[in-house]
């Protein structure tokens, strides 16, 4: 580290540091993993791709890019900035390395990468940090972005950015991005034209079946009609219930299974629905011979990784954070696993596979409460339309395969690279 950035490293810490310990104090959450933050990762074998996902969704995005890899002989040390990415990835790939990402600080960032030892840096979506960036450039490390995207509120903040953040976009030697629109923002914030290629979003690329239900989920699962609510934010649930209420009144035997963002949240919404007269059971306190859901009970889901084998139980699903100004997230699991799929109009982070879905007829797009419990009454009632809108949905997603081999084959170009240019490697 120069100097001049050892000074300003120096003063920043300074200044952080009490900041930091207040913020530990008050939020325990955010101590978990402190010493990976602070770039005190275990050290895994030099040369290995550092594969890093900012969360669970993008995490699921990366698995099978990371399996594929290693497959290869590519071994890959992964990474993530939340506790539930982490908590996902040691899940879904016991075996590859994981810590949680530094925070951008340079001492931070310097110590990671001196333990880590990349053959190549490879940022899944979007994740701009321009202190790592700056790092991984000067040790020669090669930073290839996958499945990029640009949303349109990032759009807004990287170009009003653009004076800080210019070197960071330019830093990037090869980007593959979603769609012919973020190969356009991608050039527009500096990359230049020759590094970006359209591989595709990690996200279409249809999965295989996945992990199979647990036997004793699979058995309260068993009844009839479900409706699947899934990663829902505080806002949207009661939304959901009113689906519940509207079946019992037209005759339509159904059931909930409500899994919100956070599994955290699950006890004390368990205990807020409970009190209100909802008959509703905790998925973390289910026993080994529990009857299947009645019409009209609620199961909720507070764990981490049954999400998408739920899905397939499913008549119908919701997807959160489309009714509320979050921005959307995965609409295509249910799909996937043979669910239509019903989302509000909220959908910055998820508008290409949203139209996609759209357009097969397996995504219905409700723009309020009281057109999502017409739209999921009108599906729990004809379970056959259900299915055929779902087997539509996963026909049109068929079409997009091949982005995990496109990522692949570009993060391939950049391991012969750095050789080269990485002293680490030796």
């Amino acid at each position: 580290m120069r100097p001049l950035a050892h000074s300003v490293a120096a003063v920043s810490g300074a200044v952080l540091l009490p900041v930091g310990a207040v913020a530990l104090a008050v939020r325990p959450r955010w101590r978990i993993g402190v010493g990976e933050r602070l770039g005190g990762v275990r050290p895994p074998t030099p040369g290995r791709i550092w594969v890093h996902a900012a969360s669970v969704g993008e995490v699921a995005a990366a698995r099978r890019l990371v399996e594929r890899l290693e497959r290869r002989g590519l071994p890959v040390f992964a990474s993530t900035t939340s506790s539930d990415g982490r908590m996902r990835l040691r899940a879904t790939l016991p075996a590859v390395p994981s810590a949680l990402a530094p925070l951008d600080h340079p001492w931070c960032v310097e110590r990671a990468l001196g333990r880590v030892r990349p053959a190549c840096l490879v940022l899944v979506e979007t994740e701009i940090w321009p202190v790592w960036l700056a790092a991984a450039r000067r040790r020669g490390i090669p930073i290839a972005v996958v499945s990029g995207r640009i949303s349109d509120r990032s759009l807004r903040r990287y170009r009003l950015a653009r004076p800080l953040l210019g070197r960071s976009f330019a830093a990037l030697d090869a980007v593959g991005a979603r769609s012919d629109e973020d190969a356009q923002r991608y050039r527009s914030l500096g990359v230049p034209p020759e590094r970006i290629l359209v591989t595709g979003d990690l996200k279409l690329d249809c999965a295989a079946d996945g992990e199979p239900l647990a036997a004793d989920l699979a058995a309260v699962l068993a009844g009839g009609a479900i409706l699947v609510a899934g990663s829902t934010h505080p806002g949207e649930e009661r939304a959901v219930l009113g689906v519940l209420s509207a079946c019992e009144r037209v005759g339509v035997a159904a059931s909930l299974v409500l899994a919100p963002r956070r599994p955290s949240r699950g006890e004390p919404l368990a205990k807020e629905l409970a009190e209100s007269g909802q008959r509703v059971r905790l998925r973390s306190r289910l026993g080994a011979s529990e009857p299947p859901l009645a019409p009209g009970e609620i199961l909720l889901l507070d764990s981490l990784g049954e999400l998408p084998a739920v899905y397939a139980r499913a008549t119908v699903a919701f997807v959160g954070g489309t009714l509320v100004p979050v921005g959307g997230h995965n609409v295509l699991e249910p799909v996937q696993a043979g669910s239509p799929v019903l989302f509000g109009p909220e959908l910055a982070h998820v508008r290409e596979p949203a139209r996609i879905l759209e357009e097969a007829g397996a995504g219905l797009r409700v723009e309020n409460a009281d057109r999502l419990v017409a739209e999921a009454v009108r599906l729990l009632a004809s379970p056959a339309d259900a299915a055929a809108r779902a087997a539509r949905g996963r026909e049109a997603l068929s079409r997009h395969q091949g982005s995990v081999e496109r990522s692949v084959a570009l993060v391939e170009a950049q391991i012969g690279r750095s050789r080269g240019r990485n002293p680490d490697l030796g």
